[in-house]
């Protein structure tokens, strides 16, 4: 299905060749895009009947629409490299960003991501709405990370609108990823909005679009990392529940990816009991997988205050498997749903790049997406790797 999109901007010449561009790639089968430049023209094609699938453009045009009252589409104001689209009014808050000059597939693909069409596709277990997806382990250098980022990949990269959320104390996805785009503010800021809400008890009226950046590299949103190791430590598992919550009301995201930093923290704890599903990500040797079994024990103990589900909501993922045979068995009673291989490469400096387009790597993660949303997910090009 093909989706409909109006795009508004002030210059034609920024509206050629992207028109261009999408009538001659594959893009055309997947966009119908109306575009203007002229704020009259633009103002009163959406006052008519016709209801577009998302809307993009320039602050001023964006403002003018939701003034005179908006349809309930998605909507993204185009961001200008160097500085933040700000909004005269506070009704402008509340839709995505999206930045204006940027490679044409990227942003196509942003904008496609915003487009109501991709629920169509998505499987029956996301149709009630955002599933919150924790990934954890009991362990450091277990991969995690790379587990975390390679899934919003390839959710991201198959049409689901997904956001990527980091609660690491030190984020670590800078060895991975340039910084998200733009100068707004990022997570630390929202956590301090949120914590001011509990006075009014309007948690509600928050919006989510002013903090969020686009990570095009993975095809999801996120926030903007925290700069200040001091604003991690501080952040309580009552934070991390009512920004989870945040990001599952918001109604934009079909997956929320949490991933967490060391699982003894209180956040991590409650990242635990807020998913809906959990992926445990522990390394192929005896220290890691007798780690996550103590952890996996004392979750699932009645004195540790967890909800009773969740061996039913979890997932073992062995990461750093040699020739697919698994070294260390799990504790009695748990079996692994994927073997992610050992990768050579990534033993070389600056692999950030490496570790997210590996073949070999992306059809287990695409085996461990496919459980967890239960789509058929195409699996990655061969391109000859090897282990």
């Amino acid at each position: 299905m093909t989706a409909s999109l109006v795009l508004a901007v002030r210059e034609t010449q920024y509206i050629e060749p992207l028109l261009h561009y999408v009538h001659h790639s594959e893009y055309g089968e997947m966009l119908n895009i109306k575009a203007f430049s002229r704020m009259d023209a633009f103002t009163e094609y959406m006052k008519g009947g016709e209801t577009p699938d998302a809307v993009v453009g320039d602050p001023a045009f964006i403002e003018a629409w939701l003034l005179g009252g908006r349809a309930a589409v998605p909507w993204a104001i185009l961001e200008e490299a160097g500085g933040m689209a700000s909004a005269k009014n506070k009704s402008a808050l509340g839709g995505k960003r999206i930045t204006k000059y940027q490679a044409l597939p990227a942003l196509l693909s942003s904008m496609l991501q915003l487009c109501d069409v991709r629920r169509s596709r998505t499987a029956s277990t996301l149709s009630e709405g955002t599933l919150l997806l924790g990934v954890v382990s009991g362990s450091g250098s277990s991969g995690k990370t790379t587990v975390a980022m390679n899934m919003a990949k390839q959710l991201g990269s198959q049409g689901l609108s997904v956001f990527y959320l980091n609660l690491e104390t030190v984020d670590s996805r800078g060895l991975f990823l340039r910084p998200s785009g733009g100068n707004g503010p990022g997570l630390e800021r929202l956590l301090y909005e949120i914590q001011a809400s509990r006075d009014t008890g309007n948690a509600s009226a928050i919006g989510l679009g002013h903090y969020t950046a686009r990570l095009d590299a993975l095809h999801c949103d996120t926030f903007r990392p925290v700069g200040n190791v001091k604003e991690m430590l501080q952040m309580s598992a009552r934070d991390a529940q009512e920004l989870m919550e945040l990001l599952a009301a918001d109604g934009g995201y079909d997956i929320v990816i949490v991933d967490t930093g060391n699982i003894g923290e209180e956040r991590a704890e409650a990242v635990v009991q807020r998913c809906g599903h959990l992926v445990w990500v522990l390394r192929d040797d005896e220290v890691s997988i007798y780690k996550m079994g103590k952890w996996f024990l004392h979750f699932t103990s009645p004195h540790s205050g967890m909800n009773a589900d969740l061996p039913g909501k979890s997932l073992f993922a062995v990461n750093f498997v040699r020739e697919n045979v698994q070294q260390a068995p799990l504790p009695e009673g748990l079996e692994p749903d994927v073997l992610l291989p050992f990768i050579s490469s990534w033993s070389l400096p600056h692999r950030g790049e490496l570790s997210l387009n590996s073949p070999l790597f992306q059809r287990g993660i695409l085996q461990l997406c496919g459980m967890i949303t239960g789509m058929e997910l195409p699996g990655p090009p061969s391109n000859g790797e090897n282990a």
